[in-house]
């Protein structure tokens, strides 16, 4: 296949390594893939446009001028705001067909252009469900995911005091404050790390909450070294489109207890594969931190099973022959 892979992503985050991960893999498969993106963007893109905004025109004519020489049999975009671009440059193309992939858990605004769309990829069953309003003409949940190869399965005794981290943009939606009440409920005995940064001013508020209590602030950490020094890994958001860290994670072997809103409901289907609690609930969330701090060897059977979990439904070499195998299906049947 001809695969244009579109992402107007600025930084090197969550979303342009997904797109960088699936365009080495489907090269190593032996099919011949480009990307549209930034001039100056990192994915260092074959097709540099200037996606400005989602009614650029003048990219999506550029971009159609492309499309048009090039004879892709798919172009692919993962970006919501390239969705409309990418819709309209692909109008009238033929033997074209367009996949969008929709990683955001509120729905899509229903637009005539997204008829041009063939086929939707979700992540999840739950971003599934916000696409149905679209009357998509093919669906699938395909999963985000990780290199299980490269991430080390290193399962490890309990530092004292138990040390709980969390990893990503430290934001009122992502339940910092609720962690920092579930510290005051556990009390001596258990320490928290928050790894990541945000907005300084919520940042200093979570601070000054945080006070009195055992709370560190790392700024910035690799994740070997996060995985290294906590013992839990808690994943408080009000609601969480995927959670890719708790990917890694589980493969890493550090239990994880995450809100039952979102990825977290197809990450980790049974208590096997780590805990779920509500949302917005510090004293759940405390609740699921002594149990499993007490329990030797629920700890040890959730890290062997999460671990296998993850190898056997979320490593790369499993998720992208089921976007290729999407790709030919969308191909035969639309």
């Amino acid at each position: 296949m001809r695969i244009l892979q579109v992402s107007s992503a600025r930084n090197r985050g969550g979303g342009e390594t997904h797109v960088l991960g699936l365009v080495e893999a489907l090269r190593a498969r032996g099919h011949e893939v480009l990307v549209a993106g930034r001039r100056k963007g990192l994915l260092d893109p074959d097709i540099k446009l200037p996606f400005m905004n989602s009614a650029d025109f003048w990219t999506a004519f550029r971009l159609r001028s492309s499309l048009k020489k090039e004879s892709f049999d798919i172009v692919h975009a993962h970006v919501a705001r390239d969705y409309t671009v990418v819709a309209a440059a692909a109008w009238g193309v033929p033997n074209l067909k367009v996949v969008f992939t929709r990683h955001l858990l509120y729905p899509v605004k229903a637009l005539p252009l997204y008829r041009r769309v063939d086929a939707w990829i979700a992540p999840t069953s739950q971003i599934l469900k916000t696409l149905e309003p679209l009357s998509p003409k093919i669906s699938a949940v395909i999963p985000n995911w990780v290199d299980v190869e490269k991430i080390k399965y290193r399962p490890h005794p309990l530092h004292n005091p138990v040390t709980i981290g969390i990893l990503g943009q430290i934001s009122p939606h992502k339940g910092h404050d609720d962690a920092i009440e579930a510290m005051r409920e556990l009390g001596k005995g258990f320490h928290l790390f928050i790894a990541g940064t945000g907005e300084s001013k919520y940042v200093d508020g979570v601070k000054k909450k945080s006070a009195g209590l055992q709370v560190e602030f790392l700024g910035f950490v690799s994740l070997s070294d996060l995985f290294e020094a906590v013992d839990l890994l808690a994943v408080p958001s009000w609601e969480e489109p995927f959670g890719i860290v708790l990917l890694e994670a589980m493969a890493a072997g550090i239990p994880v207890v995450a809100t039952d809103r979102g990825g977290p409901l197809d990450i980790i289907p049974t208590a096997l594969d780590g805990l779920l609690i509500p949302p917005r609930n510090p004293y759940a969330l405390a609740d699921a931190i002594r149990v499993l701090a007490a329990d030797h060897e629920r700890r040890s059977n959730i890290t062997r099973h999460a671990r296998t979990h993850v190898e056997e439904n979320f490593d790369i070499r499993k998720v992208v022959p089921r976007i290729e195998d999407f790709y030919w299906r969308v191909m035969r049947e639309v």
